[in-house]
């Protein structure tokens, strides 16, 4: 976009003698002054243009600084600081390079999207209502008042280039290269070119997405400085967490629990899936930690490659609270079971009783 020039808000040249500053200032001071305007707030904004302009050219020191430093010119006086310097530096290198009527590219802009597992199973278009910087409609993004907002430059005589030879420029530092200057701010952007705007974008969730991913938006970005192309949008994927599933890869992992009797005699056990649920058969004497395998009732893969797989692990769920009758039964299980029923607890037995018969005596004390 095009940068501030004073001279042009004044509607002088470069070189005008101080008298016809002061002459340009008055006379345009009266006729926007906010006492003549009250109802047109683009007259108020167009007063504070001239007395900013006024307040830098009217002092003979500071218009020296201005003409000196142009773009690196600071109204309170403070030198430029290393970050200035180097994007002028980068600038001016920047404009050796840059093919005429491009300009330079926009940001890249970031958004993290939260996806649920039944979301990251079935895929599809989700709409992002976000910020970004677009280009202002009102003024074509050249900063300037649509009818007599832009000006031609008085420093390079509307060219955009630098007039004689300067290290590192080729392009007018006060116009950026574009051959004119902002007399009059776009009341929309207020001189920048651009302004922020929520716009919905259409994202594309490609099934069996992972936590991590990024999805690119070509050109959904922040628009470009001197109608540059806007950058791209990258989509952060997250997946919140599942109240029953864990997620592995593509594969999903679901802890059941089931009851002493279920784990004992066997049942028909209903257990969840990503889109419903359905039952699985539990033979009779199934121990705690038995993983059972729902071959392809994972999440989808890309390239051909099987849906992952659903894996339901059991846990055996030993009461915490035993009334009378209920321990009674339990005690009465107790002595019905012969060892033939804990054949696991029987080898653990001789396990320790062998090792109990070869472990060394403890030395004395």
């Amino acid at each position: 976009m095009p940068r501030r020039d004073y001279y042009a808000v004044l509607g002088v040249a470069p070189d005008a003698a101080p008298d016809d500053l002061k002459k340009a200032f008055r006379s345009l001071a009266m006729k926007y002054h906010p006492d003549r305007n009250p109802d047109d707030p683009k007259a108020e904004v167009r007063f504070r243009e001239l007395a900013e302009a006024w307040k830098v050219l009217g002092d003979a020191e500071e218009r020296r600084k201005y003409d000196r430093l142009g773009p690196l010119y600071s109204s309170d006086g403070k030198p430029p600081t290393s970050e200035d310097l180097n994007a002028f530096v980068a600038e001016a290198l920047g404009g050796l390079f840059r093919r005429k009527g491009r300009g330079d590219r926009g940001e890249d802009l970031r958004y993290t999207l939260t996806l649920s597992l039944e979301e990251v199973a079935r895929g599809g278009s989700r709409t992002l209502h976000l910020m970004r910087r677009i280009e202002c409609k009102r003024c074509q993004g050249s900063g300037g008042e649509p009818n007599g907002g832009l000006k031609s430059c008085g420093r390079c005589n509307g060219t955009g280039r630098t007039p004689g030879r300067r290290l590192f420029r080729t392009e007018c530092p006060h116009c950026d290269g574009t051959g004119k200057v902002v007399a009059v701010r776009c009341s929309r952007c207020t001189g920048a070119g651009v302004h922020d705007e929520q716009e919905a974008i259409r994202v594309r969730v490609p099934p069996g997405v992972a936590a991590g991913q990024k999805l690119k938006v070509r050109k959904k970005g922040n628009v470009g400085r001197n109608h540059g192309e806007p950058g791209d949008l990258y989509v952060l994927v997250a997946v919140a967490e599942h109240a029953l599933f864990r997620r592995r890869g593509q594969d999903l992992l679901c802890e059941v629990p089931i009851t002493l009797p279920e784990a004992a005699l066997g049942s028909d056990l209903e257990v969840p899936t990503l889109d419903g649920s359905t039952t699985i058969r539990l033979p009779p004497g199934t121990p705690g930690g038995k993983v059972f395998r729902l071959a392809g009732r994972g999440l989808p893969t890309h390239g051909g490659r099987p849906r992952g797989d659903l894996h339901i692990k059991v846990l055996v769920e030993v009461p915490s609270v035993l009334h009378a009758d209920a321990r009674a039964a339990l005690q009465r299980l107790s002595t019905a079971l012969d060892d033939q029923a804990h054949p696991i607890r029987n080898r653990y037995r001789d396990a320790l009783a062998n090792h109990r018969t070869h472990a060394p005596e403890s030395p004395p004390e």
